[in-house]
């Protein structure tokens, strides 16, 4: 299953790229609507790769949530950063990582079982 490596290896990629920009935001970077909307590049994923050639696969449903908890929780973080609670957004990050985490762990559990098939 090579063509699943190299389409979770992109997946990976485009959720540190997440994360990185999650970071830059939250110390005076950018904040880029569009990335994370459902026009962002992981949101993009899952709809022409994601729930096409894996849906049957349980993890892609656990990895849409987390994705949806995620953006659900850095958009807060934004709000919060734009009204001046720049400690707090900060403390946010905690929640980010932990999520991050989680969803790596996931997909490399996908990965693993499906290289094995």
């Amino acid at each position: 299953m090579e063509a699943a490596r190299l389409d979770f290896q992109q997946l990976r990629i485009k959720h540190i790229l997440y994360k990185s920009k999650v970071r830059s935001f939250l110390y005076g970077g950018t904040f880029d609507n569009t990335f994370f909307s459902a026009a962002g590049p992981i949101d993009i994923w899952f709809s022409t790769v994601g729930t096409i050639r894996y849906a049957r696969e349980p993890e892609i449903l656990q990895l849409i949530r987390l994705h949806q908890q995620l953006t659900t929780l850095v958009l807060n973080l934004h709000k919060l950063y734009s009204n001046g609670q720049i400690e707090q957004a900060h403390d946010g990050l905690k929640e980010v990582d932990f999520k991050s985490d989680q969803f790596i762990q996931i997909l490399s559990g996908l990965d693993e079982r499906l290289k094995q098939v």
